[in-house]
């Protein structure tokens, strides 16, 4: 069995990891977005908190609405959004409206993405998706927010 790995967008892309740190007894969820470039290299890194979640799907979804606010604020163009939440990718990509929870959230995604020129979403295993968790992680255990 391969081992799964973070690869690098082409050239002009921006690809974007995303992951959130949930917990159901304070309903919080602390969202990480990691960007980083061709060659590898980090451009930038957000944490944010929100409170008041439901539930883990809430939490992923947020995050990855906060992964297109961060490229916005950021200035980038050309993206590729990733996470490991294999239902929150599948509810982006999805063209109809459904009566999910998360379905404002997706609509919210849907009007953000117009301020880019492409964005792509994509699943990616958690061990592809490490460096964004552990961000997420250390975000929620150190409480501090931001860019």
């Amino acid at each position: 069995m391969a081992k799964e790995i973070w690869r690098p967008p082409e050239a002009g892309v921006i690809k974007i990891n995303f992951d959130a740190a949930f917990k159901s007894s304070n309903k919080r969820a602390i969202t990480a977005a990691l960007a980083r470039n061709s060659s590898g290299d980090m451009i930038g890194a957000e944490t944010y908190l929100f409170e008041d979640v439901v539930d883990a799907f809430v939490a992923e979804a947020r995050t990855c609405e906060r992964a297109l606010i961060f490229a916005g604020i950021m200035g980038l163009r050309h993206l590729i959004v990733e996470g490991d939440s294999l239902t929150v990718i599948k509810s982006v990509k999805k063209q109809e409206n459904d009566k999910s929870i998360v379905r404002p959230i997706i609509n919210h995604i849907t009007l953000l993405e117009t301020q880019f020129d492409n964005v792509t979403y994509r699943f990616a295993p958690r061990l592809a998706n490490e460096a964004a968790h552990i961000l997420a992680m250390e975000g929620r255990r150190f409480q501090r927010f931001g860019f």
